[in-house]
């Protein structure tokens, strides 16, 4: 915090976080010496305010990039959360200082499970880690925190240098979307109902399809019901 402003790119990385912050004002648990948990800032001001989802699909995908380079299959949980099979191992918040044309800084924040083998309470039916689903162990986390943050970096350069397109990015993420085409359950206002996602918008929008029509929802909306 002495040096202002700080870098982009410049990322710090907690070995054992104990006031972890995720989506929707929830907490993000972490065993000590045992997960990456890191922040780092951007400048993106090449997004302007109606792109803002841009950004998180970059990260989403780069995170997705580190993981196959892992021989690890995943999947992004709309609109913050990877998974893999049917159990969150990573949660992303992105909190952005923005004018009235662009978003001049954000400050990404990533927790990503790893060698974590026990769960909790709550968290027992719905998060794992990588070692929990994939048997692998990272013994080096901070090695493995620096390879992640270069996947990402490289995600956000091939886009501000317009190496990837809106269009592809978009489609590349949707393939890569958990649940898609899959009927299942959703919640929102308080009211249970079936339904197969579709897709998701360039501005964010979640697609579902609900008794033969389509359906647009957005951040805070409508959840998952993890069964």
């Amino acid at each position: 915090s002495n040096f202002k402003p700080l870098a982009e790119w410049t990322a710090i990385m907690a070995k054992n976080q104990t006031k972890g912050r995720g989506q929707r004002e929830n907490s993000w648990t972490s065993e000590p010496n045992s997960n990456i948990t890191f922040s780092f800032v951007l400048y993106p001001t090449f997004l302007n305010l109606q792109k803002h989802f841009i950004l998180n699909m970059l990260i989403s995908l780069g995170i997705i990039d580190w993981l196959n380079s892992l021989a690890i299959n995943a999947r992004i949980k709309w609109p913050n959360d990877i998974m893999i099979g049917d159990k969150k191992v990573t949660g992303i918040l992105i909190e952005n200082s923005s004018n009235s044309r662009e978003i001049k800084q954000s400050v990404i924040g990533i927790g990503v499970n790893v060698n974590q083998k026990q769960f909790f309470g709550s968290l027992m039916e719905t998060a794992s880690s990588i070692f929990n689903e994939t048997g692998l162990i990272i013994p080096d986390l901070k090695s493995a925190c620096i390879n992640l943050l270069l996947q990402i970096q490289q995600r956000v350069e091939n886009y501000r240098s317009k190496k990837l397109s809106d269009e592809d990015l978009l489609q590349e993420y949707n393939q890569q979307l958990f649940r898609r085409d899959i009927s299942a359950k959703y919640s929102s206002n308080n009211q249970n109902f079936e339904a197969i996602l579709k897709r998701v918008e360039e501005n964010g929008g979640l697609i579902l399809k609900v008794d033969e029509e389509e359906r647009r929802f957005y951040f805070k909306e409508v959840v998952f019901i993890m069964q």
